[in-house]
């Protein structure tokens, strides 16, 4: 691939749609651009092959970029693992803040975290929950992704906690009910395909409906049957 990386299209997030070199006005709108291409790159690549399993030079071959280009936006791999990780760390808490602010009661706040997190990951690779693997980071790098993620596990645990207090989640043990919806989440970047059966929407209200009947204090008889005509 010669000169070109692309962007992801509004339609289809993860297909690459735009060249590394295309205009665009003013310096800082061309750097927010082209992080943006290599950060969704990276995040697909490190997602397929591992962070072992994918190099700088095959980035660069994909973006069609030098290694000198590619270290003025990164200092090295660890690092662009480290930035994608805080990427994925803020989505996570957009998620919870939006899905906090629209519920009436733990059940509805819980489901509406779940719902904003799995419609992220699949518009978006940049926002994957990406496997933390050991060694790859930098000490002081993998001790604040794993305080961030031990963070939001532990609010996400008081949501089911305050769900159980006030009735509309059934008794059970937070932290394991934690522990089961944030990996059903996590996994959804694994085999989701954009453009194939199912849209990003229909994913994110399936799979908080199913995932919320296990806790749900009331639950409905029946789940989405065909979730690509939902």
């Amino acid at each position: 691939m010669a000169d070109k990386m692309v962007k992801t299209s509004a339609a289809n997030p993860r297909q690459p749609k735009m060249a590394w070199k295309e205009k665009v006005d003013g310096a800082s709108g061309r750097r927010a651009v082209r992080e943006s291409i290599l950060f969704e790159t990276a995040a697909r690549m490190f997602n397929s092959y591992g962070f072992h399993g994918t190099s700088m030079s095959h980035l660069t071959q994909e973006l069609g970029l030098t290694k000198g280009a590619l270290y003025y936006y990164v200092e090295d791999k660890s690092d662009l693992l480290y930035k994608l990780h805080i990427k994925s760390a803020e989505a996570t808490r957009k998620a919870y803040e939006a899905g906090v602010a629209e519920g009436r009661n733990g059940y509805e706040r819980v489901r509406s975290i779940v719902r904003h997190y799995v419609a992220a990951v699949t518009v978006s690779p940049t926002e994957t929950f990406i496997l933390l693997e050991k060694g790859v980071l930098k000490p002081e790098q993998a001790e604040d992704i794993v305080q961030r993620r031990k963070q939001l596990e532990f609010d996400l645990r008081s949501q089911i906690t305050k769900g159980i207090d006030d009735g509309s989640i059934v008794p059970c043990d937070p932290k394991l009910a934690t522990f089961i919806l944030v990996g059903a989440m996590a996994w959804v970047s694994k085999w989701f395909e954009p453009d194939r059966d199912w849209t990003p929407d229909q994913i994110a209200d399936a799979m908080s409906d199913m995932l919320m009947r296990s806790i749900a204090a009331t639950t409905s008889d029946v789940l989405i049957g065909d979730v690509a005509k939902a």
